[in-house]
């Protein structure tokens, strides 16, 4: 029976936080984590960054076993509806080295480094929860405001935007 892919922000964030504690429990899956290009991350209560791959994190109640005994799940899929809450850091954001340093790290505390070619995505609510830079950056004043005009669109007026992007 094929797996339900996550419906909610929450379940996806379970997932991530099973994950570490999956690959405590499993070697073979320590050894697929270098493999992983689609990494998802949020800031837990404690402030720690916590990661996870598409494919483990976008499935309801994933399991080492069941991620590594089933090649029929897509990862195309579950980026798709992570895409929902999460988004894609761009290399030249500070951000981004940010949380490369701690994926990586992460990553060594099982011997394993991240692929070359990875993503690294993060919560779009972390995002929109950290405040505009200080004095002086209107560019982040103005995404700020749009963002807060983007909240009060529909949802498919939202999509519209965001595909003319």
């Amino acid at each position: 029976m094929p797996s339900k892919i996550v419906s909610t922000q929450t379940q996806a964030e379970e997932n991530i936080r099973r994950f570490r504690n999956q690959l405590e429990g499993s070697s073979l899956l320590v050894d697929r984590a270098s493999y992983a290009r689609a990494w998802y991350g949020y800031r837990d209560a404690e402030g720690e960054w916590c990661f996870g791959p598409s494919k483990f994190i976008g499935y309801v109640g994933m399991t080492a076993t069941e991620y590594l005994n089933d090649d029929a799940r897509d990862g195309r899929q579950t980026e798709r509806k992570l895409a929902e809450w999460f988004t894609a850091i761009d290399e030249s954001d500070d951000l981004y080295s940010e949380m490369k340093g701690a994926l990586s790290a992460f990553l060594a505390e099982f011997g394993k480094v991240p692929s070359a070619k990875m993503r690294i995505n993060v919560a779009k609510s972390y995002l929109e929860s950290q405040p505009a830079a200080q004095d002086g950056d209107a560019e982040r004043e103005l995404g700020d405001l749009i963002i807060a005009v983007a909240k009060r669109l529909s949802s498919a007026e939202r999509k519209r935007i965001l595909s003319a992007l």
